[in-house]
């Protein structure tokens, strides 16, 4: 049987809304999320908790609590971003501690931890802290397309995982542009070497319109769970839709489990939502063959493009808009084919316009780039060009970085002693991870959430009705009933 991972509440919003979901809509959907049946439900990330507390004062370990006390049953998880944790900066191992124990506390039952150049080495730890302190962790695999990025490369870190103790691997397609035949040599190399040993997941965006035809591959191929989310919250830069896999699972005869009526209610309610904040709900991406041959090249992702088009347009450049995708396809095979995601996608896609607006290639080149390539973030998937590397190094210190040397650095005492005190544990992973300022903004604006989480339609609609002074009739119909009124001016 093949489970569903439902992203709803994380990827859908992450990936279309900004991550701008509150608490509060998310809270209206437990009743519905945890009678469907999901093997899994991710709730959250770093950029989830950033936006929580930062733009939406939402406190993101309240939020954690009361889904758990929403969803007592179900089994809550959350993406990990690699040092970064839930921050900015390269966090220690006893930052990762922390951060596991709190999600822990607050009822998350699983981990599932990604880097962005899948350098494990990087995340090895990880695995081990989760363990110890009773959570299940995957290790993920992030794909991309580049003469790096064979079978081969995804099978030896996958044999890496396996020695890292994980308890599943989780291949993930970030940028959408995994197609049928790739996924049936790649899914079929994975599981040969894995052997059964610990679970397959997947997970694919459905940003090229490719992410149907990929699920079709991973459910023949027998993967253990699969990942969608709510109607309103798939497909664009999201994962399909719950209920488009549950019909194609069907047709292919495998079973899910799932309880289709549950899901249904579940799009119902955040159908609401969506209208409620003025987000349309996107169609399934069609595959159009010439926007994913130019797409291979620079696998920028949709939401850094949005931010490269308005920088270009503010400085009169936008008719540069494709000399700059061009460099960016060139840099990054330079700096040895990083992962498209943040934060690499942001050095690529600097650099490249740098490179195009100074007229001069790698004439400026920002601190972070420098660290990357003396290997501050790990090892890419191919060496870094050595013309790239004498340009950018010129003048510079030589010195490779030892990626690993902070894992044991011990940063909490210090912390502690010049920012405290903090009234617990997880107010000083928030003091850490977003600043003083922020919290204290969190702390003055943050509204109290409902004590029920779960409201009845019709209680919404009498509530939406209240609010419209024009109103002179409703028709209410439910099979043969049928209610009419007029309502009179006062």
């Amino acid at each position: 049987m093949t489970g569903l991972v439902d992203e709803t509440l994380r990827d859908g919003p992450q990936s279309l809304w900004a991550t701008r979901m509150k608490t509060e809509d998310m809270l209206g959907a437990t009743e519905w999320m945890e009678r469907a049946g999901f093997r899994k439900l991710c709730v959250t990330s770093g950029a989830a908790f950033e936006t929580a507390v930062k733009f939406l004062r939402d406190d993101p370990w309240e939020r954690l609590r009361r889904l758990r006390q929403g969803m007592p049953n179900a089994a809550i998880d959350v993406l990990i971003r690699s040092r970064n944790l839930f921050g900015w900066e390269r966090y220690p191992d006893e930052v990762v501690a922390l951060l596991f124990r709190c999600l822990k506390e607050c009822g998350v039952q699983s981990v599932k931890v990604f880097d962005g150049l899948n350098c494990m080495r990087n995340i090895a730890a990880h695995f081990a802290i989760a363990h110890d302190v009773g959570l299940k962790a995957a290790g993920m695999l992030s794909f991309s397309i580049s003469p790096a990025h064979t079978d081969e490369h995804y099978v030896a870190k996958a044999i890496e995982l396996l020695g890292y103790g994980v308890d599943s691997i989780v291949l993930a397609d970030p940028a959408g542009i995994l197609n049928a035949p790739r996924a049936r040599s790649l899914l079929a190399a994975l599981k040969a070497a894995v052997a059964g040993r610990v679970p397959i997941e997947f997970i694919s965006h459905d940003c090229m319109g490719l992410a149907y035809e990929a699920h079709r591959e991973a459910l023949l191929a027998g993967v253990d769970t699969v990942s969608t989310a709510a109607e309103a919250l798939s497909h664009g830069e999201s994962v399909p839709s719950t209920l488009g896999i549950l019909r194609l699972a069907q047709e292919l005869g495998c079973p899910t489990g799932l309880d289709a009526e549950a899901v249904r209610r579940m799009d119902d309610y955040f159908d609401w939502v969506a209208w409620k904040e003025g987000h349309a709900v996107p169609a399934p991406v069609v595959f159009d063959q010439l926007r994913y041959e130019k797409f291979i090249g620079h696998q920028i992702p949709g939401g850094m493009m949005s931010n490269f088009r308005n920088q270009l347009r503010e400085a009169g450049l936008l008719g540069r808009i494709e000399e700059v995708l061009e460099e960016a396809s060139r840099v990054r095979a330079e700096l040895g084919y990083p992962i498209m995601v943040t934060p690499f996608s942001q050095f690529v896609g600097v650099q490249a316009t740098l490179n195009v607006l100074q007229g001069e290639r790698y004439k400026t080149v920002p601190e972070e780039l420098l660290l990357y390539v003396q290997g501050h973030y790990g090892e890419p998937a191919a060496p870094i060009d050595a013309n790239v590397l004498d340009r950018v190094l010129a003048g510079k210190s030589t010195g490779a970085v030892d990626c690993e040397a902070l894992f044991g650095t011990r940063i909490l005492e210090r912390f502690r002693r010049e920012h405290g005190p903090f009234g617990s544990e997880r107010e000083l992973l928030l003091h850490l991870f977003y600043g003083r300022s922020h919290v204290e903004a969190l702390e003055r604006d943050k509204k109290p959430l409902p004590a029920r989480a779960c409201r009845k339609p019709l209680e919404v609609l009498v509530e939406a009705l209240a609010r419209e002074p024009g109103l002179k009739s409703l028709r209410l119909k439910k099979g043969p009933l049928s209610l009419g009124m007029r309502f009179s001016p006062c």
